[in-house]
């Protein structure tokens, strides 16, 4: 009787326990919740110096003091405008010593990687224009010289750190030529929509080539005198494309 009964209890044990085993899962149903991810930007003050970048990688920063740059850089200092629209570097073009020649000649710039900066940190894509004007030259009395001289600009290209795509300035003058009477150029145009963040626009020589053959100043024979001779170039941002 005793020996029976344990049999009996063990055999109740066992399938309690395959009924445990084999019971189905529950499954619970997906959880879902929502949380937000805010962001709050202001227009920088008017003491906001923007950053000047590598004109052939803008990932790195250009060296502020001229003395730190590679030969064939722009030797300029950093404008320093400061706010939420600015000039932020532009360029002098150096074309070395050259023997005078009777006859009409085309002078490669020294200049191997000039470029202009300009970041437009507004925030509200209004767009912006920049223009270039080449006033006469001078000698070193100070008379006007090199009459009919015309500086070139070509193959101009357009780099920015940040992003590119629809937001690329679509006006840009592939081809620029100055004479000495002032008249301004087109060099960038960003028309509403695009334009924002740090664009250079720049004339770079190609890889292993010096002179920069992007960059040419054409003196008429007959027009140079001895001694050094100098031009200026005025590089006007405004707010808006015109």
């Amino acid at each position: 009787m005793s020996k029976s009964y344990k049999v009996v209890a063990l055999s109740a044990v066992a399938a309690l326990f395959c009924s445990v085993m084999t019971a189905p899962a529950v499954m619970a149903d997906p959880n879902e919740a929502e949380s937000d991810v805010t962001i709050e930007f202001i227009v920088p003050d008017d003491t906001d110096v923007p950053t000047v970048v590598d004109p052939t990688d803008p990932s790195i920063t250009f060296p502020v003091t001229p003395g730190d740059r590679d030969p064939g850089d722009p030797d300029d200092p950093v404008t320093g405008f400061s706010g939420p629209l600015t000039l932020d570097f532009v360029s002098s073009l150096d074309f070395g010593t050259v023997a005078i020649s009777a006859q009409s000649q085309e002078y490669e710039s020294l200049t191997l990687r000039p470029f202009v900066q300009v970041t437009d940190r507004r925030g509200t894509r209004e767009g912006w224009a920049l223009t270039v004007s080449l006033s006469e030259f001078r000698d070193e009395e100070g008379e006007t010289s090199l009459s009919g001289a015309v500086l070139n600009l070509e193959n101009a290209s357009l780099v920015t750190p940040g992003v590119g795509g629809d937001n690329t300035p679509e006006g840009l003058a592939g081809s620029i030529a100055l004479d000495s009477n002032g008249t301004s150029a087109n060099v960038t145009v960003a028309g509403e929509g695009t334009g924002a963040g740090t664009w250079l626009t720049r004339w770079l020589a190609p890889v292993g080539e010096t002179p920069n053959p992007n960059v040419t100043l054409t003196v008429p024979g007959g027009a140079a005198t001895v001694g050094d001779h100098e031009a200026t170039l005025t590089w006007i941002l405004t707010n808006a494309p015109e």
